[in-house]
């Protein structure tokens, strides 16, 4: 009987573990901030010609919701440095759906920390919540011209996952 009861015991712990991973899908885009000597816009930073800066996007999707984070980081060869303001950091909440046999994504800004606002001149208007679009194929996933073209499995949530629960 003990017996039974250590396997059934180590089952339930190991087997059905709450924490299993999900699938988490990231994309790279340049945070054009600056322009060169030339003129052209350019993801440098302004002290470190070799230091190069990227929204982080991270993606997930839960059957028909998508969650998506935007971090700020910044790349020196293969070195990776996080940000903690530099860049914003933009927090959406969307859907899948599908229209003519393609799988649409519509996402809707939720919260964003240490990001530039819109004030508005006359105090009256409301400012529209930014909204990206994208597509999934067979090709991969794409928003806003960013492909997700990494995959990775995380069990931790991503923060529009919490946001999403106001």
């Amino acid at each position: 009987m003990k017996k039974s009861y250590y396997v059934f015991l180590l089952f339930s712990i190991f087997g059905c573990s709450q924490t299993s991973k999900e699938k988490l899908f990231v994309g790279y885009e340049p945070i054009m901030w600056i322009k060169d000597k030339n003129g052209k816009e350019t993801n440098e930073d302004f002290e470190n010609p070799n230091q190069k800066w990227f929204h982080k996007n991270l993606l997930k999707i839960k059957k028909d919701s998508v969650y998506l984070d935007r971090v700020p980081i910044s790349k020196i060869g293969k070195k990776t440095l996080y940000s903690s303001s530099d860049g914003g950091f933009y927090y959406y909440i969307g859907i899948v759906k599908t229209e003519n046999g393609q799988k649409i994504i519509e996402l809707t800004e939720i919260s964003c920390d240490y990001c530039p606002e819109l004030v508005p001149e006359n105090p009256k208007e409301v400012i529209k919540k930014r909204k990206l679009f994208g597509k999934i194929t067979e090709n991969g996933i794409e928003i806003n011209n960013v492909k997700f073209s990494n995959l990775q499995y995380s069990d931790t949530k991503l923060a529009s996952e919490y946001l999403n629960r106001k």
